[in-house]
């Protein structure tokens, strides 16, 4: 898969942005240039770590973005008009599969759409937001918010099974639920109860509520509203929550006790948000930092970060790195481009067979 390069119209328009905000912009490409050199270097050095074919599948709102580590664009998918992707898998076959407000898609590995699965409209509107591959891509667990509901379909768009959820009637349809999980080695999911920052354990097909962990009593006091996000089961039960807004991580042991807590403050991370989540199979973290709603370019300077057991971070992804590859999205109050990164899934790309195994 060559790298991807930024048009001159993209180009462009990053030079009026950036007037437009009174950035220094000799300043900012020296970093980037530096950055980069660095980046390339810890490339060379990744190499004889084994780590040489690994690649990031990031969700980014209206498109999907593939990177190496040292942050450089090597694939991408952002020409059907989908908006609201929050999640995104690379599949065995080396399709892509993803989660969008209207839906779930699934692409092939020359990027043929071969499978769309419509979310329902409920009576609060329409949203998806989430997804899980089952079987190596065979199936998919949709989170369709709107009509608080997973659905698994197949290939052909058959649905397979319907798992009902406790209805939200008080939320906003927005503020419903986020994200869907398998739990290893049983016939459930985990489910986010976005704004009543709730974990949900339930049974595939019955529904039946087979755990609930209240996050409030777990969570440090924040200014900002913790919203239940990114979550990641683990063999044995214990469980990687991240509170969005509230910017915290927590891993949560099989009886719902906290094993670890941050914050971002605490990690040493600039950004808006802690999203999407995925354990290595180092025990590192990979955390997604997304950049929605920026006041300043500043708050949002990292979009991915690795971090290790004792809550240091190990490799980081910055918004200076992404933003002259990739088309953002221009905030509307702010003006500011935001990359919104809101998952991350890893993988070896040589190994495409074990592309749903945890890397490294």
């Amino acid at each position: 898969m060559p790298p991807l390069f930024p048009s001159a119209r993209c180009a462009q328009r990053r030079a009026l942005t950036i007037q437009r905000h009174q950035s220094p912009p000799r300043a900012g490409l020296s970093r980037r240039w530096a950055g980069g050199a660095v980046a390339a270097l810890c490339g060379l050095v990744s190499t004889h770590c084994g780590v040489a074919d690994e690649r990031m599948l990031l969700a980014a709102d209206n498109q999907v973005v593939e990177i190496n580590r040292s942050g450089t664009v090597t694939d991408s998918i952002s020409t059907h008009g989908h908006s609201g992707i929050y999640e995104a898998w690379r599949l065995p076959d080396g399709g892509i599969a993803y989660a969008h407000k209207g839906g779930l898609a699934v692409f092939d590995r020359h990027k043929n759409l071969v499978l769309a699965h419509a979310a329902k409209n409920g009576p609060k509107g329409t949203e998806a937001n989430s997804c899980a591959v089952l079987d190596g891509g065979a199936r998919f667990a949709l989170m369709d918010s709107g009509v608080a509901q997973i659905r698994v379909v197949n290939r052909k768009g058959e649905v397979l099974s319907e798992t009902q959820l406790p209805e939200l009637a008080e939320d906003a349809l927005h503020s419903r639920y986020r994200t869907v999980r398998v739990v290893p080695g049983e016939k459930a999911f985990w489910v986010a109860q976005y704004g009543k920052r709730t974990l949900l354990k339930v049974a595939a097909g019955a529904g039946e509520i087979l755990q609930r962990l209240l996050l409030d009593p777990m969570l440090k006091p924040t200014s900002a509203n913790h919203m239940a996000f990114g979550v990641s089961p683990l063999p044995g039960g214990a469980l990687w929550v991240a509170t969005s807004t509230g910017k915290q991580l927590l891993k949560l042991t099989s009886n719902g006790d906290v094993a670890r807590a941050w914050t971002a403050q605490e990690l040493g991370l600039k950004c808006r948000y802690l999203l999407g989540t995925q354990q290595l199979q180092n025990g590192r973290l990979l955390v997604a930092c997304g950049d929605y709603h920026l006041k300043t370019m500043e708050e949002g300077a990292d979009l991915l970060a690795e971090i290790d057991a004792d809550g240091r971070i190990v490799w980081r992804l910055t918004r200076d790195q992404l933003v002259d590859q990739i088309e953002g999205v221009i905030d509307s109050k702010s003006g500011l481009e935001e990359m919104r990164i809101t998952n991350v899934h890893a993988y070896d790309s040589d190994r495409l067979e074990d592309v749903l195994q945890p890397t490294r």
